[in-house]
This record gives C-alpha cells, sequence and structure tokens, in this order.
C-alpha cells in the first residue's frame, strides 16, 4: 500500500470519527430536546386541565353534573375549556367517573394497581402504547381526588430521529468521502518530493552512476532542496550524498588512472632488469649485483605505492577516527628519533607542548610523512628541522625546494615536479598528510624555507 493511499485512508478515518462524534453529540442533545419539549407540552396541558378544575370548583362541568360530548360535537368537561386537543389525549378520573378527549382510554401509571393511589400533587411520566402507537404520558393527582392525565404520540419524534439518524450517516460519509480525497491530493503534493527522490535512488541503484537521470541536480529538484521543511531537508542531503557519492566515483577513476601512470614506470624497469639478468647469465658480479639492488629498490618502491594506494582507497579514517588530547611535542619527537636510526641523518626538533584533539596514530603518519619528503629531498649530510609549537608542524630541508607555482598543487595525489620525477617516490606521501590534517580541521601549507629548501607543514587547532 503506497504512502498517499495510507494517508488518505488515514484522513477519511480521521474524518469520519470526528463527523461522527459530532454526529453523534448533536443526535442526543437533539432527541433530548425533543422528549424535553414533549414532556414541557405534557406539564403545561396537566397545570392548565388543573387549573380548569379549581376554577370550576372541582365539577366537571357547570351544574355539577357529567356530560358526554355528541358525535362530531367539541369535546368538553368544563364549560369554557376544550378538553381535546389535536395533539394530545386528555383524561380526568375522579373516582368512577372520568371524562376524556378520545374514545382511548389511558391506563394507569405503571406501579400502581388504580388510579386511587395516585399519590396527590406528584407527577409522574412514563411511556406508554396506545393502538400500536407509542406515546408519551403524564399523570398527576389534583385538589378535590381528580387524576388529570395527558397523553402525546411521539411518533413524530421518533420520525425525526430517525430522518437524523439518516443525515448524519449521509453527512459523515460525505465529509469522509471529500477528507480522504483531500487527504489523497495532499499526500500527492507532499510525497512528490519523495517519488522524486526515489526514482534517482532507483536509477543510481540500477546504473551505479550516482548522477543517473541526468545528473543530481536534475534529478533532485534545487525548489525541493531550498524547502525549509523536513522533505527540503531530506532532499538537501540526499542531494548531497549524491554528489559525495559522484566525487568519490570520480576519485577512484582518477586514482586508478593515476596509480597505472605510476606503475608503470617501475613496472617497466623490473622487466629490463630481469630480461638483462635473463640474457646476460654470465654477467660480473658487481654489475649483476647493481641489477639486483635495482630491482630491490624498484620493489619497495612498488610496496610502498601500494600501501600508500590501499591506504587512499579505503578511506577508512572517518570512520575510526576518535579523536583525544595528543601532544604534538611527543609525536615529534618519537618520529624525530625513529628517522635518525633509520636515515643516519640528524633531525634537529625545536619543540614545545601542544595539544590538539586527535588520533595519535594519524597525526604521527602525517608527520612521518613529511620527514620522509624532507630525507627524500635533503641532500647527504644535511640535517632536516622540525618546529612544533601552538599547533603548528613546519619540517624543513636543505634540498632544492618547490617551486612557486608546484606549491599549491604539492599535496594532490600523484602529483610529482618535473625536477623530481626521476627521484624514488609514489607522489602520495603528502596528499596522505592532507587527507589527515582535513579529518582534523586543519590546514596544510607548502614554503620555502630558511635554507633555501622546502618547509611543508601544517596547522591544526589547539585546546
Amino acid at each position: 500500500m503506497s504512502l498517499r493511499t495510507r494517508l488518505a485512508i488515514l484522513f477519511g478515518s480521521v474524518a469520519l470519527v470526528a463527523s461522527a462524534t459530532v454526529g453523534a453529540f448533536t443526535y442526543r442533545t437533539t432527541t433530548r430536546e425533543l422528549s424535553a419539549s414533549i414532556d414541557r407540552f405534557l406539564v403545561t396541558r396537566v397545570a392548565e386541565t388543573a387549573q380548569s378544575l379549581r376554577d370550576e370548583g372541582g365539577s366537571f362541568e357547570s351544574g355539577g353534573s357529567s356530560r358526554r360530548p355528541g358525535p362530531g360535537g367539541q369535546r368538553r368537561f368544563v364549560e369554557g375549556r376544550p378538553i381535546a386537543d389535536d395533539d394530545a389525549i386528555i383524561q380526568v378520573t375522579r373516582g368512577s367517573e372520568s371524562v376524556r378527549s378520545s374514545a382511548v382510554e389511558l391506563p394507569v401509571p405503571d406501579g400502581l394497581a388504580s388510579l386511587a393511589e395516585m399519590p396527590e400533587r406528584r407527577l409522574l411520566i412514563e411511556d406508554i402504547v396506545l393502538d400500536g402507537e407509542p406515546h408519551r404520558m403524564a399523570s398527576r393527582a389534583s385538589a378535590g381526588g381528580a387524576v388529570i392525565q395527558v397523553a402525546r404520540s411521539t411518533s413524530e419524534v421518533d420520525a425525526v430521529r430517525a430522518a437524523l439518524v439518516g443525515r448524519f450517516a449521509l453527512i459523515t460519509s460525505f465529509v469522509a468521502l471529500i477528507a480522504a480525497l483531500l487527504g489523497w491530493l495532499i499526500a500527492s503534493r507532499a510525497t512528490a518530493p519523495l517519488r522524486r527522490l526515489t526514482a534517482v535512488a532507483t536509477g543510481v541503484a540500477g546504473t551505479g552512476v550516482a548522477a543517473a537521470g541526468g545528473g543530481v541536480d536534475s534529478g533532485v529538484a534545487d525548489a525541493d532542496a531550498d524547502r525549509a521543511d523536513e522533505i527540503g531537508q531530506l532532499a538537501s542531503g540526499f542531494r548531497s550524498m549524491l554528489q559525495r557519492l559522484d566525487a568519490s566515483r570520480a576519485q577512484q577513476h582518477r586514482l586508478i588512472h593515476d596509480a597505472g601512470h605510476e606503475l608503470r614506470t617501475p613496472l617497466t624497469s623490473l622487466r629490463m632488469n630481469v630480461e638483462m639478468l635473463e640474457r646476460a647469465s654470465d654477467l660480473p658480479a658487481d654489475q649483476r649485483n647493481e641489477i639486483l639492488g635495482a630491482i630491490r629498490s624498484e620493489l619497495v618502491e612498488l610496496g610502498d605505492l601500494f600501501d600508500e594506494m590501499i591506504d587512499l582507497a579505503t578511506d577508512q579514517r572517518d570512520a575510526d577516527f576518535r579523536p583525544v588530547p595528543v601532544d604534538l611535542d611527543d609525536v615529534v619527537r618519537s618520529v624525530a628519533a625513529r628517522w635518525e636510526r633509520r636515515s643516519d641523518r640528524a633531525i634537529a626538533v625545536d619543540s614545545s607542548t601542544s595539544i590538539v584533539a586527535g588520533d595519535p596514530a594519524m597525526l604521527e603518519r602525517a608527520v612521518n610523512n613529511l620527514v620522509s619528503n624532507a630525507d627524500k629531498f635533503s641532500p647527504p649530510g644535511e640535517p632536516v628541522d622540525i618546529v612544533a609549537r601552538d599547533g603548528v608542524v613546519s619540517v624543513r630541508d636543505a634540498g632544492p625546494g618547490i617551486a612557486a607555482n608546484e606549491r599549491s598543487l604539492v599535496f594532490g595525489r600523484f602529483h610529482r615536479s618535473e625536477s623530481t620525477r626521476s627521484m624514488p617516490g609514489s607522489g602520495l606521501g603528502l596528499s596522505i598528510v592532507a587527507q589527515i590534517v582535513d579529518l582534523h580541521g586543519g590546514e596544510v601549507w607548502a614554503s620555502e624555507s630558511p635554507a633555501g629548501g622546502a618547509d611543508v607543514g601544517f596547522r591544526l587547532p589547539t585546546i
């Protein structure tokens, strides 16, 4: 069942319940008022009849003798007062004598054996049936021992009740139907952005391309993303997700293309060296060792390249990032000591305590890549300087430096300047540094060092 159908049913159900509740309340109120109106009518008639008896001194008519009305004549029980109304039956009984306005005799009130047991001045109102027709009857004993009874048919009230039920049922059904239709229209309008999002998601799932359906911006309308409600937030988040997927896919393609380009050179060199060894099995030992050393160097470079490519391709840093307080002074000194043992190069450290929020292993990897880059380009015997304070880490070398027009490019993947393409390296080390620093909310830079070489480093917010 679609969301539109569910919302239409919900709107209709709510309208049905609300209309039924209002109808039931109105029906109950109306029927109570109708019943109260009949009761007031009966009370008024009883009071008027009692007043007529008192005015005539308690006699049924002037002269003190009973008179029965003739056929077709006006029925009276006291002179000057009509005993018959078109909408009521009146009966007055005293002892064994009674006068009534109709041939129908009114019964003794329920719970009494006879009218003689009728309590004086007490009014009894009850429902009765006369000749198969429902009536409402009021009974009261007046002064002088007379019992006055007035009955009125309730068939009109029952007809009104039945008409009310029919009308309320019709109105309730009509309101529920209109509400369901309006719910369908409102749901169709409200879920239109969701249907567009669904179409884009289906396109992405079917083609594997994040820009399916004519592109991210055409798949998710700008009007939907600019809305201030939850639909707009969803559309904006979905569009951002697709844009990031599209960018990630483009980065993967670029990574594969660049990796293939970088792998081509060491693989070609390896193949040539291996072929040379195969063709010249009687090479002198020094030439053979030189070729084997070149092969070993190429294998090490390939291994480093594969490690860094896997690190970039998996891109699990965001998921694993758990920042804790880290002292950059400890990180820098640890990396410097390790590189002094590995390279036999002096690493000069000018550092002070500097606490940042980050991942210790990631920050150590970033500093290690900076020192590795400086070690690769520094002349033998020249020291590498590391300055670290106030969230800033700067690694300076005495190498050829970085041309001004390339300083903004050195942190890109696989970038290597024209002057360093023949040197070992994958071109991924500084891009990993930029990725780690960006995750920590910092920034990287490349400039000229005081010794004329490169000054490469990063800045992180301190805590």
